[in-house]
């Protein structure tokens, strides 16, 4: 049940107490039920039918027109706010209602109109965001809604499911606010362009965000076959390393495991490179880590909001990340454009030339065979088109070949970060690919599909201004 639901449910409780308090007041006095009852109502109106005096009758008496008024006065504001967000959205091709119990403030451009009725659902917006600060509340409202919800656009922010395993929702896209966070993340730190092989990274948290942060780095960054990043998971939610612990890398980079208590991560941070406090934490914690830290190391830290007190902390290299500024906007939310470049992908690898763009008839084609995948397949799909933007920075540097083998690694690390193994054959159900092995050891077509894939990216690099 929602917040909103236990605040009416406890405002209709309220309502109610004068009338109970006046009504066993009057059957104290030997009055009938029901003469009781007339007298406990005529109490909200501020009238009395009965000169009986105790103290529950005096308690109803100053309390229930303070109840009917709190009633009246509530329902001129939702007629009011119902009145107000009907002219704003009036007349408007593009309308939103954003749905959330947290004062989140979401980036659009200026022809679109938008309002934040929080949890109260208004069905007259043509688009409906709903992000809750819980997936469950998140759900739960879309289910509420659901028939009201036919036939509109209708988007849901997901923290905490993991995208690769969610089942399809018809007609609803889903938007991964921690993926989002991570994928920014990392595309701010660039690992690549430091110029260096062996570097250590400190991922400090316990919650679904730090789980995200490993994973999208473990598949964005790969821009070397001679590269050794060790990533020092710190936390003491043990879930990542009990799914993830067989998960082969093929390559240098290693994950270590420590719990916030053992002074070996404290060592770790003491030598790395980047250190990435993935959770919203006290500033003893933060003052710490720039203590321990190594000189030129920089210490990114969780911040949702702006203005924090960290910004104040005179030493240490600290930067902010994951600010909803940059995570709530239009385009990363409805005009979703790394999932566009996910379904041209998508597109390409059935056999649709991606170079013909703009045709109505390649669109749907497009969006059809997007349609038939399933969750898994989706942010397959998703992972690549974000590694490919890497892809087409490294292509002036390194050479398509090694790419090849690069993108091959983040497709194997995918697989097995969503809980497949290697197998002599393919097996949707029982998550095995005959694929999942180093990329030495592939049949030459799948080599040369892996070089075809890149060499699309390295295409769409040269033509790129963002080359580096």
């Amino acid at each position: 049940m929602l917040k909103s639901d236990w605040k009416k449910i406890g405002k209709r409780i309220l309502f109610f107490v004068p009338l109970i308090a006046g009504t066993a007041g009057y059957l104290t006095f030997g009055e009938k039920i029901t003469d009781a009852l007339y007298a406990g109502m005529t109490l909200y109106g501020f009238n009395s039918v009965s000169s009986d005096y105790n103290i529950y009758i005096e308690f109803a008496r100053w309390t229930a027109p303070i109840a009917a008024g709190a009633v009246i006065v509530s329902a001129f504001h939702g007629l009011w706010n119902t009145l107000h967000w009907r002219f704003r959205l009036f007349g408007r091709k593009d309308s939103v209602a954003v749905y959330s119990d947290e004062d989140i403030k979401i980036k659009f451009d200026k022809k679109t109109k938008v309002i934040y009725p929080g949890e109260e659902f208004k069905g007259y917006a043509k688009s409906h965001i709903i992000l809750f600060s819980s997936d469950q509340e998140s759900l739960q409202f879309y289910q509420k809604n659901k028939e009201a919800l036919a036939g509109k656009k209708v988007y849901i922010g997901l923290r905490e499911l993991e995208s690769g395993l969610t089942e399809d929702i018809r007609n609803v896209t889903l938007f991964d606010v921690s993926g989002s966070v991570a994928r920014l993340l990392w595309k701010d730190l660039a690992l690549w362009k430091m110029g260096k092989n062996e570097l250590n990274v400190v991922i400090y948290g316990n919650h679904m965000l730090a789980q995200q942060i490993l994973s999208v780095g473990l598949q964005q960054n790969l821009y070397s076959l001679k590269q050794k990043v060790h990533y020092y998971f710190v936390s003491d939610n043990p879930l990542f390393q009990i799914r993830h612990k067989d998960i082969d890398l093929m390559n240098g980079d290693t994950v270590t495991y420590y719990e916030t208590s053992d002074d070996k991560a404290w060592d770790a941070i003491s030598v790395a490179d980047r250190v990435i406090i993935a959770d919203q934490t006290g500033l003893d914690l933060l003052q710490t880590v720039a203590v321990k830290a190594k000189d030129g190391s920089k210490i990114y830290y969780y911040s949702p909001k702006e203005g924090d007190a960290a910004e104040y902390i005179s030493f240490g290299n600290m930067i902010p990340f994951g600010r909803e500024a940059r995570i709530f906007t239009d385009r990363n939310i409805r005009q979703q454009k790394l999932v566009k470049s996910a379904i041209a992908l998508n597109g390409y690898y059935s056999g649709i030339d991606y170079k013909n763009e703009g045709s109505e008839e390649k669109q749907k084609k497009l969006q059809d065979k997007w349609k038939k995948l399933d969750g898994f397949l989706k942010a397959s799909n998703i992972s690549a088109a974000d590694y490919g933007t890497v892809i087409a920075k490294l292509s002036k540097k390194v050479s398509v070949e090694e790419l090849a083998q690069l993108e091959h690694m983040r497709w194997c690390r995918f697989y097995y970060l969503n809980y497949w193994k290697s197998g002599d054959t393919k097996d949707e159900l029982k998550r095995i690919h005959r694929d999942l092995i180093p990329y030495g050891k592939l049949d030459p077509a799948e080599k040369r599909k892996d070089i075809k894939n890149v060499q699309m990216f390295c295409d769409a690099g040269k033509k790129s201004k963002n080359n580096v």
